[in-house]
C-alpha cells in the first residue's frame, strides 16, 4: 500500500519507484495540500542540471553550471545526492570544491553525514568527517549518524566475527568509525586546524592501504591518530 503522506522528498521517491507509482504520490500531495517546497525546489531545471551531471560523474560539468551562477551545491544538496546515489570518488570530488555547507541539512533535516549513515560507505563517512562534518548533529526527530547507521545494520551482520586477515562488514566499520568520531568530536574552535592537516594525510595513508591491498578493517585505528 502507497504511503501519500510518507515524507520521503521527491528525489529519492523518483530514484526508488516507478514512474507511475511516484505520479500517484505527487497527484495525491496536490490533492492533500500536503506538498513541500521540495517539489517546488526539484522542478528547478537547473538542480536537475546538476544531479544529471553528478549522474554521469562529471564534476567539471558541475562546476560549469555554478558558474551560470543560478544556483549553489546547497540549494541543490549535491553533496546529499551524491553521497546517496553517486561513487564515492564523486562526493571527494564535490567536497574538494569546497563550495557546499558540510553540515547542510535538506528538506527533511538530514545532514549530508545522516545520508552517508543510511549509504553504509566507509570511505564517504570518512572524507565527510575530515571535511568538518559533525557526528552529534541531530535529526529532526532526534537521532545521530550513529544511531541512523545501527538501525539500517542488521544485528547478525553487526556481530558476526571477522576472520583474521578478511575486512570487516561495511555496516559495522562505519558504525566503529561513528562511534569514534562522536567521542572525538571537537568543540568549536578546538582542534579544526589539525583536522584539517589530517586530512591529506589520512587519504594519503588509505590510498596507500588501498593498493597494498590491506584490509580495510584496520581502518578505525587509523582514524583514531588523527581525531
Amino acid at each position: 500500500m502507497i504511503s501519500f503522506k510518507s515524507d520521503l522528498d521527491i528525489i529519492t521517491l523518483e530514484k526508488t519507484m516507478a514512474p507511475d507509482i511516484v505520479k500517484q504520490i505527487i497527484d495525491s500531495r496536490l490533492n492533500l495540500g500536503t506538498v513541500g517546497p521540495e517539489s517546488i525546489n526539484y522542478s528547478d531545471k537547473h538542480v536537475k542540471r546538476i544531479h544529471g551531471a553528478l549522474d554521469n560523474d562529471d564534476v567539471d560539468l558541475v562546476r560549469m553550471l555554478l558558474k551560470e551562477g543560478n544556483t549553489t551545491l546547497d540549494d541543490a544538496c549535491a553533496l546529499h545526492y551524491a553521497v546517496a546515489y553517486c561513487d564515492s570518488k564523486v562526493t571527494t570530488e564535490l567536497l574538494d570544491l569546497e563550495l557546499a555547507d558540510i553540515n547542510h541539512r535538506n528538506i527533511r533535516g538530514y545532514t549530508v553525514l545522516h545520508v552517508a549513515a543510511m549509504r553504509k560507505e566507509p570511505k564517504i563517512i570518512v572524507s565527510l568527517l575530515i571535511k568538518g562534518a559533525r557526528p552529534s548533529d541531530l535529526t529532526l526527530d532526534g537521532r545521530k549518524a550513529v544511531k541512523i547507521s545501527k538501525r539500517h545494520t542488521k544485528s547478525m551482520e553487526y556481530l558476526k566475527s571477522t576472520e583474521e586477515g578478511q575486512a570487516s562488514p561495511k555496516s559495522r566499520l562505519c558504525i566503529e568509525i561513528l562511534e569514534q568520531a562522536e567521542r572525538r568530536d571537537p568543540r568549536v574552535g578546538e582542534a579544526s586546524a589539525s583536522l584539517a592537516i589530517a586530512g591529506d594525510d589520512l587519504r594519503g595513508r588509505l590510498l596507500y592501504l588501498e593498493n597494498r591491498g590491506d584490509p580495510i578493517c584496520f581502518l578505525p585505528n587509523i582514524i583514531l591518530l588523527f581525531f
